[in-house]
């Protein structure tokens, strides 16, 4: 949409339709459709009518936010309270999406998946709550989606089929009498997953010491110890105490007419409820009379470095999550102790030494946490590390902030929440409302951020921040310290433990429990195998194809030339924001200077300028921009995999009066970075390094995936050179060494930028309207003009790839197995049917057997239309046996069979990966891609037809492709260290993944 914030809220206020019954026939303390109008208010901060209802008859809870938005939300969301670690809140979350009353297949969601136009589509557990997020473009789509997801909620079939506990939470597996137990199960395995990282481990091991008395002591999404303790019955009584309509929260968002709505809810769903008489209640932790201590254990891999991989962690239970002045307030504060590169507390613990990165943030609840985090520090510097924070925070608290750091922080965060940038707006508003409405019935409160923005405002001139500080954190005893220290070899300790407990269980069975839990497990898996029949899928809503436009969304760029720079513009209303990303071509630097450029774009804006320290430079930045930063990026032009490009990227956005600031900004970080402190650039190195770790162990299938693609794509060797597993090698290696090698380490930075910036190996792309252009251009001039104007050398790569089939040794508790080809390598084209062969493959043959039946959190397929083809499971307690179901991809094609409603399935669900909303700014980065790769607007009205058009026979056609693929033997797997020696006759090379 073009128009202006202006018209918006003239349509809403001259009582415009947004669709339907115009807003101002809604009257206050009328009901319609059963639902009493409660109180209408025009936010101006969401720009919208918000109307709050109560359905009177079954107590439910609503608010519609009638935004002009076509990307409609509908949302169910309950006060979910566990009062364990069993995992309960979550368990059900997966387990009411498995079949319901109207809709008796084994997952709806997944019928969904296959063949909706949603926009949104997922289901989360929070600490307190568990929300049913649903939204589409498409009106008819969009009640589709209400209705299964209110019959999943309301209606599920959990208490006739006791098979869905089993699938999606846990149970005991053995398929001979002779064989051993194993726990099996959807969230516990993605649970175990969730738990091989550190962070995770550390934040539940300090909720436990905090709230011993209430429910944000627990894990709602489990802890995998504590979940096989649920029972079927604990579970079902969870539902029936939280799942009825009267702890109900529902979101309706965008142009949908509400009367319709309204009229759809209460007479499908809540006409069948009465308000229920249960009081569901979080009842506040009473506060310590000292801080806690905890020291506790995490797992790394055997032979990893110890030294310098202590976390310590200080988390105060601050405030209420309902005040949402406190909140900003303590948000600030977070940035200016802690996370502001000049921040008081981040440069004392530099100057002492340590650790290798601080930061600090707020947790929100009906009872905050603030928590202080160091990383990448020791056991020994537990009680130093106590100290620094409360003495820094006295000084601070009796000196008092630095005014124009804390400018620079509100200016951001002021820039940020008026610019709203996200397609998905339904979602953010909605998450944003439910802390003040669960917990102090106001739904409109966390919508309304100018009371907080005023009140934190206020700080510049009163010492607000400092009391608070005073009050909430130096103070405040309800708080816990905890050091959590590695332990190498300690998962392997929690693996033998887990396998004596289940062969001790075992030993406790007769015969002929043994022979039950044979049978049970021989159940599961032939219901897991079983089709829905027929009649169960026509049940589930879906549109046809009639329903699916035949265009396709085009981003039409403005190719322009400003000297010898080219220019793209991307057209469209961005209130008064210019988006700007400059791209500096890297096909001028020699390859041994490749993660160079990579090093550089992570250091660049932390090393301060000629004239700027750091502090400066990001106050100014703060006050001035919305943002500047810098990465790498890549195209592939005619997607083709021998025609790389690279780049240099520094991106950001300003107001369009500001832009002329922003570019003198970007000039001096990009002409004048300081490298003259040795010391400053020791410390942001560390930080990198310590950064690019943690991303490692955290992120496994990511770097599996890059790993994989380096095997046989010159894009993948680019990327694992640039932020994969040799850009990690890399980093450490210069810390390792920087005494003996920073001499060389500057000049190769220096270098590097010498041959990057260069007015002559610059491209732009810019997002704004057309009457902002020219205060860009006026602001590109001076910047394009403090660049050397040199002739730019284009040097040739050799990118080599790496050998195949590696495992890659860490202490995750799980699996990440990924294996594929380029198939353009192997003489394909890419079609439209590609598209709808990736559909089927990922939420069909590959959820079922990955997922459903092999326990991981996740199944799916990945295609890059530039040649990529490849499969990947996540958090998979398997590794040979994904390996296996991988290879029964071809036969599963030769043998498929699909009816046209199921064709349509999967070509709506295709569709609807490409009609996703976007943001200008994205918009205008989309553009830039098919600029670069060459995709013409044909070429995709081509490639929509063939989706359209896609058959069942043009599905088993992919068969010998497929078969090829794999054929290649190409793969990777990411995952516990004593699982891959398990496997290591399947590997070629096994890698340490970290030092």
């Amino acid at each position: 949409m073009k128009q202006g914030i202006v018209f918006t809220i003239l349509m809403v206020m001259t009582g415009m339709l947004l669709a339907g019954r115009p807003m101002e026939s809604f009257n206050e303390n009328q009901t319609y459709h059963g639902f009493s109008l409660k109180e209408k208010r025009f936010v101006p901060e969401v720009n919208a009518e918000c109307l709050f209802f109560i359905h009177e008859q079954s107590g439910a809870q609503l608010i519609k936010i009638a935004a002009d938005d076509p990307n409609k939300l509908f949302n169910i969301a309950f006060n979910t309270l566990p009062e364990n670690s069993t995992g309960v809140a979550h368990i059900m979350e997966h387990s009411v999406l498995n079949g319901s009353q109207s809709f008796p297949v084994k997952s709806p969601f997944n019928v969904l998946r296959r063949g909706s136009l949603n926009t949104f589509l997922n289901a989360m557990t929070g600490s307190d709550f568990t929300t049913y997020p649903v939204a589409s473009m498409n009106e008819k789509d969009y009640f589709n989606l209400m209705h299964v997801y209110l019959d999943a909620t309301l209606l599920p079939r959990i208490y006739d089929d006791p098979r869905i506990f089993l699938q999606e939470g846990w149970h005991y597996e053995i398929e001979e009498p002779e064989a051993e137990i194993v726990y099996k199960g959807v969230v516990f395995n993605e649970m175990k997953g969730a738990y091989s990282s550190p962070n995770r481990e550390l934040y539940y091991q300090s909720w436990k010491v905090l709230f011993p008395d209430n429910t944000y002591g627990n894990c709602s999404g489990g802890y995998p110890s504590e979940i096989p303790r649920l029972t079927y019955e604990e579970f079902l009584n969870f539902h029936r105490t939280f799942y009825h309509p009267s702890n109900s929260y529902i979101t309706l968002y965008g142009n949908a007419d509400l009367d319709k709505e309204l009229a759809f809810i209460n007479e499908n769903y809540l006409s069948r409820f009465t308000r229920s008489d249960a009081v569901i209640e979080l009842p506040m932790q009473k506060p310590f009379d000292r801080m806690k201590e905890l020291e506790t254990p995490y797992a790394v891999a055997e032979g990893n470095n110890i030294q310098d991989n202590t976390y310590l962690l200080m988390n105060f239970v601050a405030g209420q999550g309902i005040n949402q002045e406190f909140n900003m307030a303590m948000e600030v504060i977070a940035d200016a102790l802690v996370n502001h590169e000049s921040a008081p507390l981040r440069i004392a613990l530099q100057e002492a030494g340590l650790g290798k990165n601080v930061s600090a943030g707020l947790k929100k609840g009906k009872q905050n946490q603030f928590l202080i985090l160091l990383q990448n520090a020791n056991r020994e510097d537990r009680d130093r590390f106590r100290e620094i924070v409360f003495q820094t925070m006295k000084e601070v608290a009796d000196k008092g902030f630095d005014k124009e750091m804390l400018e620079g922080i509100i200016n951001r965060k002021e820039f940020q929440l008026r610019e709203g940038n996200t397609s998905a707006k339904g979602m953010m508003y909605m998450m944003a409302s439910y802390i003040n409405w669960m917990f102090d019935g106001d739904p409109f409160a966390g919508l309304e951020f100018e009371k907080p923005l005023a009140y934190v405002k206020q700080s510049l001139e009163q010492p607000i921040l400092e009391n608070l500080m005073e009050e909430y954190l130096i103070q405040n005893p309800h708080a816990v310290l905890v050091a959590m220290y590695p332990q190498p070899g300690l998962e392997q300790i929690h693996v033998e433990r887990e396998r004596q407990e289940l062969a001790e269980y075992k030993a406790s069975l007769s015969k002929e429990e043994i022979d039950a839990l044979v049978q049970q497990t021989k159940e599961l898996k032939q219901y897991q195998l079983s089709e829905d029949s027929p009649e169960a899928l026509a049940s589930v809503p879906m549109l046809s194809l009639e329903d699916i436009s035949p265009e396709v969304n085009w981003y039409p760029l403005q190719e322009k030339k400003f000297r010898n720079a080219p220019v793209f513009h991307y057209e469209d209303f961005t209130n008064d924001i210019i988006y700007i990303y400059l791209y500096f071509d890297m096909r001028t630097l020699p390859q041994k200077l490749i993660p160079y450029a990579s090093l550089l774009s992570a250091l660049i804006r932390e090393m301060g300028t000629e004239t700027k320290s750091v502090g400066e430079l990001d106050n100014a930045l703060n006050i001035h921009t919305g943002s500047f930063w810098t990465t790498l990026d890549s195209y592939l032009q005619n997607q083709s995999d021998e025609q790389l490009l690279p780049f240099f990227l520094a991106g950001g956005k300003a107001m369009s009066d500001k832009t002329g600031t922003f570019f003198e900004l970007a000039a001096e970080i990009i002409n004048t970075f300081n490298l003259e402190d040795r010391e400053r650039l020791k410390t942001i190195l560390t930080r990198h390094q310590a950064v690019v770790e943690r991303r490692i162990t955290n992120d496994g299938l990511n770097f599996a995936n890059l790993r994989l693609l380096a095997n046989f794509n010159k894009q993948g060797i680019f990327n694992e050179m640039t932020r994969g597993i040799s850009y990690y090698r890399f980093v450490t290696e210069l810390n390792n060494e920087f005494d003996t090698r920073s001499d060389e380490m500057i000049a190769r930075l220096r270098e590097t930028a010498s041959l990057l910036f260069n007015q002559n190996n610059i491209s732009v792309q810019v997002t704004c309207a057309e009457n902002n252009y020219g205060a860009f251009e006026d602001g590109f001039k001076s910047f394009l003009a403090s660049l050397p104007n040199e002739k730019p050398v284009m040097q040739t790569w050799s990118l080599e790839y790496l050998p195949a089939n590696e495992g890659l040794l860490s202490a995750s508790k799980v699996q990440y197995v990924t294996q594929g080809y380029d198939f353009k390598k192997l003489g394909y084209s890419i079609n439209g049917h590609f598209y709808v062969l990736n559909q089927i493959l990922s939420t069909d043959y590959l959820q079922n057997k990955i997922r459903v039946m092999g326990g991981a959190y996740g199944g799916f397929s990945t295609l890059n239309p530039t040649g990529p083809l490849f499969f990947s499971s996540y958090r998979d307690p398997n590794l040979k046996e994904t390996l296996d179901n991988f290879e029964g991809l071809p036969q599963y094609l030769e043998n498929f069979e699909a009816d046209d409603m199921e064709m349509t399935r999967y070509i709506i669900g295709t569709i609807a990966k490409h009609d996703q909303p976007r943001t200008p700014s994205v918009s205008g980065q989309f553009a830039l891609w098919r600029h670069y790769e060459n995709v013409s607007h044909e070429d995709l009205l081509k490639e929509r037809q063939e989706i359209l058009n896609t058959s069942a026979g043009d599905i088993r056609s992919f068969s010998t492709m497929i078969r090829e693929i794999l054929d290649r033997d190409v793969y990777t797997v990411y995952g516990n260290e004593e699982k891959i020696r398990e496997n290591e006759d399947l590997f070629r090379t096994l890698v340490k993944i970290t030092e």
